[in-house]
């Protein structure tokens, strides 16, 4: 399972494909690109109801505590996870960060990468999902006067942010049009099956995800 945005909110948590995407902190994240530095932009932890399971799209469809409806979706080919079903109660953690850095002349392409594991926690069902969303985007323009950025991503949409962050503001000097910067999204999602548990003898599997090539 992989959110799409930070989990800033119960609703954020999800509605996601491993589809490479840029959000507003994304934006945000990738201005650190003379450090590279990670920034953290998503943490939470949080119990949710399974509703609804949709094994042919991969859609899951949860009900928080808050009552709150969340849309996860889980990438095709994904095998190695718990197998979900309506009814199940799950404890759900959530960690995001983001980083970039001015892509070299002449580099590849970045790629995105996704790692699974299945085991239990206290015999209850137990899946960890890691994914690495890259993408090179291209700047267009920058207003300092209202710290406001202009960029394509690989994809050609063209994209404008308001950066509100001090920090963030501060760089904006350093970049010009045509800089190419390659921004890293880290999600990793561990979520617990409370409702069921297994008496047998348990084991770990895990399971290195195929390498997603960017449109």
């Amino acid at each position: 399972m992989s959110p799409s945005m930070p989990l800033l909110s119960p609703r954020r948590l999800g509605a996601v494909a491993l589809a490479l995407g840029l959000t507003l902190p994304a934006a945000d994240a990738f201005l650190h690109q003379a450090r590279a530095q990670a920034v953290i932009t998503g943490v939470q932890t949080t119990t949710a109801t399974v509703e609804t399971v949709d094994h042919d799209t991969g859609t899951v469809l949860l009900r928080d505590a808050h009552d709150n409806l969340i849309t996860v979706t889980v990438p095709k080919g994904t095998a190695n996870l718990p197998r979900l079903q309506a009814g199940d109660q799950l404890g759900l953690r959530f960690f995001q960060t983001m980083d970039a850095a001015i892509a070299r002349p002449d580099s590849p392409m970045p790629i995105s990468t996704l790692q699974t594991s299945k085991g239990y926690v206290h015999r209850h069902p137990h899946g960890t999902l890691i994914s690495f969303l890259r993408q090179r985007v291209t700047i267009v323009a920058i207003d300092l006067q209202t710290s406001t950025v202009t960029f394509t991503t690989a994809d050609k949409n063209t994209r404008t942010v308001t950066l509100h962050t001090k920090a963030m503001q501060a760089l904006l000097p350093g970049l010009k049009s045509g800089d190419e910067v390659d921004v890293t999204t880290m999600d990793a999602i561990s979520f617990v099956v409370m409702n069921r548990t297994n008496t047998s003898s348990v084991s770990v599997t895990e399971q290195k995800g195929g390498v997603t090539a960017p449109k």
